[in-house]
């Protein structure tokens, strides 16, 4: 699993908790290496913030989308966002789903849950 989220404590509370329950994660915390990573690495699930300085989880969709493989990709963003025009515009990118922050443990268990059949 990957976890790209520019808030780092989020990123590693999330990792550790990850890590507690035998799945491994990656976490970075910038938008550039995210995509580095996801295009050189295999992930079966990946938690994409989209406000990230710099290169945002937008622009690391935009990438994707423009070197193909979208639809192999596990991508769930994960948001505190509301506004209805960027989550529509990342509905119709190829992610599988948006996920609301703050969220509590038991909702990114079952989160992971819903994937985990592919996470080793």
């Amino acid at each position: 699993m990957l976890l790209v989220d520019d808030t780092k404590e989020i990123a590693e509370v999330i990792c550790f908790y990850c890590q507690s329950k035998g799945i491994d994660c990656d976490c970075i915390t910038e938008g550039r290496k995210a995509l580095e990573n996801i295009q050189s690495e295999k992930y079966d699930l990946i938690l994409l913030d989209l406000a990230m300085p710099r290169f945002s989880g937008l622009d690391v969709i935009k990438s994707l989308k423009e070197v193909g493989g979208m639809e192999s990709k596990n991508i769930v963003i994960f948001t505190a966002s509301s506004n209805r025009n960027i989550l529509n515009k990342v509905n119709d990118s190829g992610i599988k789903e948006v996920f609301k922050k703050p969220c509590s443990l038991d909702e990114l268990t079952e989160l992971i849950e819903r994937y985990r059949p592919s996470i080793k």
